[in-house]
């Protein structure tokens, strides 16, 4: 795999490149995600309302600096609504044969103190963040206050 790469040439002397970091994803749309990469690095996929696993890794800078970013590329279906439930266009046919889409967007991450898991948060209408946390999404003290994954806007959704 590719990793993020935020420099070339030599490495000056007691100077670090970075950090292994291993990535993450949580799902709080009601698409399923097939599988996501961040700059290149396969992410895994993501079920509607589900997340917490981790795979090795991309780099990250010891330090957060302004306009650090990277790219994600996702591939979703295009047949969740609201709750969850699937749309009549795609209900009657096989799973292998629901409309997909392949997205691709440059996300800022957001500040962070020292490196730790890329967690990559899908939200609806294709939008995403990036925190880098120890923390899971859950834990009061985890900066995207997002709770467990679960479709946004459906509060009675049951995994």
């Amino acid at each position: 795999m590719l990793a993020f790469i935020y420099g070339c040439g030599k490495t000056e002397p007691g100077k670090s490149e970075g950090t292994a970091s291993s990535i993450s994803g949580y799902n709080y749309t009601a698409e399923g995600i097939q599988e996501f990469f961040v700059n290149g690095a396969w992410g895994g996929g993501i079920s509607v309302g589900g997340g917490y696993g981790r795979v090795c890794c991309v780099m990250l800078p010891d330090k957060w600096t302004p306009g650090l970013s990277v790219t994600i590329e996702w591939r979703r279906t295009d047949c969740g609504d609201l709750y969850g439930s699937v749309h009549s266009r795609c209900a009657p046919k096989k799973v292998e044969t629901w409309p997909e889409k392949m997205l691709k967007k440059e996300i800022p991450i957001e500040p962070y103190a020292r490196p730790n898991s890329v967690q990559v948060m899908f939200l609806p209408d294709d939008e995403i963040k990036i925190y880098v946390s120890p923390f899971d999404p859950q834990h009061p003290e985890h900066p995207g206050k997002l709770g467990r994954p679960h479709p946004i806007g459906h509060p009675e959704w049951k995994p």
